[in-house]
């Protein structure tokens, strides 16, 4: 069964399912936001110790974790590309425009990418988001030279022109513009006084580590299968454990391959999605969908992958 088609056979059953209230969207914008500060506080408490290994590494974790989180910020910028995270339209624009300010970007040029992507997967010359990342050849097969090719990039920066920077072009609005001017200035005087802090747990974790998450991602989610043309197979799902996709895919977004199959459909259901998928046996074979060929439904459906 092709892409279309699994879709067209459930896309009644995952219309209409919930997003968030109002205040439930404020909530969890205001968790992401808490943990962002309280790694920066905890970064800060940690360079007033005495330096030793234990505490070098306990810096590098919250440098990462810290980027993590603002890749939640990020998920919900995609989620409000798709007006999947709030079930009121207009606050989708308000945390969209909202979150891509804090991470000193654009809401408005990245939905027109983003939605792109969706409209032309894989195409380089129309597809958006791929046709900038192109010369890392995610179109490539996978073989051991290119993971480790793909791995290595980003710890050469290479990506960083492509994942990385700040975003002035007002295309938000005046004052999304202006909260990016204050956000910068805040920072700029943050790191007179506290220089340590704000480059190791601010602009590093906001202008190199979430963008080599985001690269990453980007590999797991489509290299070596950038366009080919049936969506079932175009994009992958990363069953890893929980707490791996707690901390570094915030917000269900593993799960990549449903999302491209059904993006409409909120992130606080896609891993359901993925169980009522595995039911069908196209879906439940294809090892994109879940990591490996599988001989049984029962222990997807009880959520062992």
């Amino acid at each position: 069964m092709s892409g279309q088609l699994l879709r067209q056979k459930f896309m009644r059953r995952f219309v209409g399912l919930s997003r968030y209230s109002r205040w439930t969207a404020w909530l969890f914008f205001s968790l992401y936001i808490a943990q962002v500060v309280g790694g920066i506080l905890v970064g800060h408490f940690l360079l007033s110790l005495a330096l030793s290994a234990s505490t070098a590494l306990l810096m590098v974790v919250t440098a990462v974790f810290i980027g993590t989180r603002l890749r939640g910020l990020n998920n919900i910028v995609h989620e409000c590309t798709h007006s999947s995270f709030s079930e009121h339209r207009q606050d989708n624009v308000l945390f969209g425009k909202l979150c891509a300010s804090l991470l000193t970007g654009c809401f408005k040029q990245y939905k027109a990418d983003h939605l792109s992507h969706h409209a032309h997967l894989g195409d380089y010359e129309l597809d958006r988001e791929m046709s900038v990342i192109e010369k890392f050849g995610l179109h490539e097969p996978l073989t051991k030279t290119k993971i480790l090719q793909h791995f290595v990039t980003p710890l050469l920066g290479r990506h960083l022109k492509m994942y990385s920077g700040v975003n002035l072009s007002g295309g938000d609005g005046a004052f999304f513009l202006g909260l990016k001017i204050v956000l910068l200035v805040a920072i700029s005087v943050s790191a007179f006084f506290f220089p340590a802090t704000v480059v190791l747990f601010v602009l590093l974790p906001l202008y190199y580590i979430f963008p080599t998450l985001n690269f990453w991602t980007d590999c797991l989610d489509h290299a070596g299968i950038v366009g080919v043309k049936d969506e079932l197979e175009a994009s992958r799902n990363v069953l890893a454990p929980w707490l791996v996709r707690l901390v570094f895919f915030p917000r269900n977004d593993s799960y990549h391959l449903i999302h491209h199959l059904f993006p409409k459909l909120p992130a606080r259901h896609l891993k359901a999605a993925h169980v009522a998928l595995c039911q069908d046996h196209s879906y439940r074979n294809q090892p994109l969908a879940v990591g490996r060929a599988m001989g049984a439904v029962p222990d997807l459906v009880s959520g062992s992958t």
